[in-house]
């Protein structure tokens, strides 16, 4: 049982992955156009799908509380594993780029390249590591709080991290619109709570998810007629299409438990397969958001043509685009692991025989 809960989650985290190529194919590719104007039928439907992926990486994190929440011990070693694949990438992608001429050299840009983590190269990174690194002290507090506690404490956050933003009409100075590791320390514990006192999940929980959905669509729907008529609030017709926005995380509770049951009898090869492909996952976030890469991919596959066209051919696109970058993302990945793996069992094995 465990391990089929396990499978759930890891399918989710492929398919969190693939929303995020989708947010950014996208947000980068021209697909979303300029929200204070009419858009056409296939800008609505952009706007639409990007609010269905937005959970992504809400989703991410609640899987780290809801499995991390366990753990008992703390090594250095995840965080500085995670480190060392951010900087793998970072590097080799960035001097590909230099030596290629697709790129000119920068001092700023070559740090950012060397340095990923305090420049923000990657800010999932970023947020992700100083999370890790904040694991230990959660899982002690979360160890030490009776329900009741545990419950006001997110209450609390969600109202100022959450909530807040969502119901006044201004912008906070301290709202970074989830892109922070303040907000994944509450998802964290969002997920560490739903695991601990063993919220049931289950189908019920996709039209929470939906609920959540169409709420940040509408709301979008909504500013943008009032921006249209009165020429007013147009500074946050898209602010709904936040991460720490009150909807988006209710959808994104919403999709996490709806994969509770999802399969009870997962084949070995099924459970080898989905393993596989969860595992490469942050490798495909890691280079098709490259610094060098987050602004072209989007240009080879002309998404922004596509964007212009009627909206079954923009969705055939959107769909062709994101697996083929998904999947040729994982295949790099996949690579590097099985290279890494043979010079450590390598190294480990001269290491033996001196």
């Amino acid at each position: 049982m465990k391990k089929n809960r396990q499978m759930n989650y890891e399918l989710l985290r492929i398919i969190a992955m693939l929303m995020i190529v989708c947010l950014h194919y996208l947000s980068k590719g021209g697909a979303l156009g300029d929200s204070k104007g009419e858009l056409s039928a296939t800008g609505y439907a952009a706007w639409l799908m990007e609010a269905f992926c937005l959970v992504a990486v809400n989703v991410y994190v609640l899987i780290s509380g809801y499995f991390g929440v366990d753990s008992t011990t703390f090594t250095i070693r995840k965080p500085l594993k995670i480190w060392g694949q951010v900087w793998f990438y970072s590097v080799v992608i960035g001097l590909v780029a230099l030596f290629s001429g697709i790129a000119s050299f920068d001092l700023y840009r070559f740090f950012t390249y060397v340095f990923p983590v305090v420049t923000e190269h990657y800010w999932f990174a970023t947020a992700y590591l100083l999370l890790c690194l904040m694991m230990p002290f959660l899982n002690a507090g979360v160890d030490r709080l009776d329900k009741r506690s545990f419950q006001g404490i997110l209450i609390g956050l969600l109202l100022v991290f959450s909530i807040a933003k969502t119901v006044l009409p201004m912008q906070l100075p301290w709202d970074h619109k989830g892109y922070d590791a303040f907000w994944f320390i509450f998802l964290y514990l969002t997920g560490a709570y739903l695991k601990r006192y063993k919220i049931t999940g289950g189908w019920k929980w996709l039209f929470v998810y939906i609920a959540g959905v169409f709420a940040v669509f509408m709301s979008f729907l909504t500013l943008q007629a009032v921006y249209l008529k009165l020429g007013k609030m147009g500074d946050f017709i898209s602010y709904s299409y936040s991460y720490n926005y009150f909807f988006t995380y209710v959808a994104s509770i919403g999709l996490f438990l709806s994969f509770a049951n999802v399969g009870n009898n997962w084949k070995e090869n099924t459970c080898r397969v989905i393993s596989t492909l969860a595992g490469a996952t942050f490798g495909v976030y890691l280079i098709h958001e490259h610094i060098e890469l987050r602004y072209v991919w989007e240009n080879w596959f002309g998404c922004a043509q596509f964007a212009q066209k009627p909206i079954g051919i923009f969705l055939l696109h959107m769909a062709g685009t994101v697996l083929t970058v998904y999947l040729v993302c994982t295949a790099i990945e996949l690579l590097r692991q099985k290279c890494f793996l043979l010079v450590t069992e390598r190294h480990g094995y001269e290491r033996e025989t001196k």
